[in-house]
């Protein structure tokens, strides 16, 4: 590995730190609402809901807080056939009591999850 890979290596270990550490602010939660309402979701499983909430803050929080790669951070393939957070995911779409409280909803679980799974 050479330095730059390891400067690379711990900008993203950073990055991900932060995202998971970060207290979401409502700035975020509404810039992440107002992308995620303008995305064509009507026949979409609500797994895909989930995932595209999550995608929306990644994004908010990127823009917010420029030099950060955050989308780097999607829910991957074998995330989301984690039967676990997959339960967890399926409990916010139940309950959507709209795109704000969703998408702080989602980013909930799909951190707390992480966090725990280290």
């Amino acid at each position: 590995m050479t330095g730059d890979d390891s400067l690379a290596l711990d900008s993203i270990t950073s990055d991900y730190r932060f995202m998971l550490e970060h207290d979401v602010s409502m700035l975020e939660i509404a810039l992440a609402a107002v992308s995620f309402e303008d995305c064509s979701l009507d026949d979409a499983v609500p797994l895909d809901r989930a995932s595209v909430a999550y995608d929306c803050w990644l994004e908010a929080l990127e823009a917010l807080h420029p030099g950060h790669r955050f989308r780097e951070f999607s829910l991957s393939d074998a995330e989301l056939a984690d039967d676990d957070l997959l339960e967890r995911l399926l409990l916010t779409v139940l309950f959507d009591g709209g795109s704000c409280r969703f998408i702080r909803s989602v980013v909930a679980v799909v951190n707390g999850y992480r966090a725990h799974r280290g």
